[in-house]
C-alpha cells in the first residue's frame, strides 16, 4: 500500500484526510494551524513541517487548496512537493483550478519524473465529511488505477471517474461549476421577480419542486438558505465566483462565447462586494434583492 502524503487541511481537505485514515491508509501531512495538527496527530497521522518533508516521506501527495495560485506555491514552490518528490511518485490534485494551470504544473514535474492527475471534487464539505464525494480524474489510466483505493476512501465509488488525459478532470468540474452557478443567479432572480409580482416564496418553491424549474440545487438551496436567510457555507460564494472566473477565461482563451457564465460572474462578483463573499454561493441572491429591494426570506 503507497504511503499518503496530504497537503492542504481545510474544509475539505481535513475530513477527506480523516477518511483515508478510517480506511487505514499511512498518512504523513503538513499544515499550518495548530489546532488542525492536534486533530489529525490525535487521528493518527504524521506530521512533518513542510510539503517538502511530505513528499519526501510518501509515495501519493494529495494536494486541495484555494486556487491556482495556491496550487503553484504548495508544489512548485521553494519547499514545495515537488522539491521533496523524485522519479516515481505521483501528485494527486484535488483543488479547482485552471485546466491550463494544472498541466503547467505536470509539465514541470514530468522533467523529474514525477506524475500528476487532477481529480478536482464535487459534492462540498458534506460529501468530504461522509466520504461521498464525486471526483473527476484526469491523468494516464495507469496513475488513476493507481490511485483507486485512496479515491474510494474519499469518493463514492459509482461517482469516481476518469475523464480523460490531465488537466480535462479540472475542464469537466468548471464545466459543472457553470452549470450550478448560472442556475443559482437563475433561482435566485425568478424567485425575486415572483415575490416581486405578489407571489408566496413558500407557495413558488412547493409549486417549482413539482414542476419542470425543479433541480437538485432548487431542492438543496431554496428552502434551507434562501427563505431562511441562513448563509452557513456549504459551498463558499468567493469559490463559486472564482470558478466561474476561471471558466469565463477558458471562453476568452479558446474563442467561445460564454454571455451567460460572464453575467452570472458579475452577480456573484456584486454579492461578494456587499460582504457576501464568505457565505454559501446561494447567496448571490443578496445582490439581486439589493437590486429590487425585495427579501427572500421573511
Amino acid at each position: 500500500m503507497d504511503k499518503i502524503g496530504f497537503v492542504g487541511l481545510g474544509i475539505m481537505g481535513k475530513p477527506m484526510c480523516h477518511n483515508l485514515l478510517k480506511a487505514g491508509f499511512d498518512v504523513t501531512f503538513y499544515a499550518r494551524r495548530q489546532e488542525v495538527i492536534d486533530e489529525m496527530l490525535e487521528a493518527g497521522a504524521t506530521y512533518v513541517s513542510s510539503s517538502k518533508g511530505v513528499a519526501e516521506a510518501t509515495d501519493i501527495v494529495v494536494t486541495i487548496v484555494t486556487a491556482d495560485t495556491e496550487v503553484r506555491e504548495v508544489i512548485l514552490g521553494e519547499n514545495g512537493v515537488l522539491e521533496g518528490a523524485s522519479q516515481g511518485k505521483l501528485i494527486v490534485d484535488m483543488s479547482t483550478i485552471s485546466p491550463m494551470t494544472i498541466r503547467e504544473v505536470a509539465e514541470i514535474a514530468k522533467k523529474k519524473g514525477v506524475n500528476v492527475v487532477d481529480a478536482p471534487v464535487s459534492g462540498g464539505d458534506t460529501g468530504a465529511i461522509s466520504g461521498t464525494l464525486t471526483i473527476i480524474a484526469g491523468g494516464t489510466k495507469e496513475d488513476f488505477d493507481r490511485c483507486a483505493g485512496i479515491f474510494k476512501a474519499m469518493g463514492k465509488e459509482e461517482n469516481i471517474f476518469h475523464v480523460g488525459a490531465v488537466g480535462v478532470g479540472q475542464t469537466v468540474k468548471i464545466t459543472n461549476q457553470f452549470i450550478g452557478g448560472i442556475t443559482m443567479v437563475a433561482i435566485s432572480e425568478a424567485l425575486t421577480l415572483g415575490k416581486k409580482a405578489g407571489a408566496d416564496p413558500e407557495v413558488m418553491r412547493q409549486v417549482i419542486s413539482v414542476s419542470t424549474g425543479n433541480s437538485r440545487l432548487f431542492e438543496a438551496r431554496v428552502a434551507d438558505y434562501l427563505l431562511t436567510g441562513d448563509f452557513t457555507p456549504g459551498f463558499m460564494l468567493d469559490l463559486m465566483k472564482k470558478d466561474i472566473g476561471i471558466g469565463v477565461e477558458m471562453g476568452r482563451a479558446l474563442n467561445v462565447p460564454v454571455p451567460i457564465g460572464a453575467a452570472a460572474y458579475q452577480m456573484y462578483a456584486a454579492a461578494s462586494s456587499l460582504g457576501a463573499g464568505a457565505e454559501d454561493f446561494s447567496a448571490v441572491c443578496r445582490a439581486i434583492e439589493k437590486l429590487t429591494g425585495v427579501r427572500l426570506s421573511g
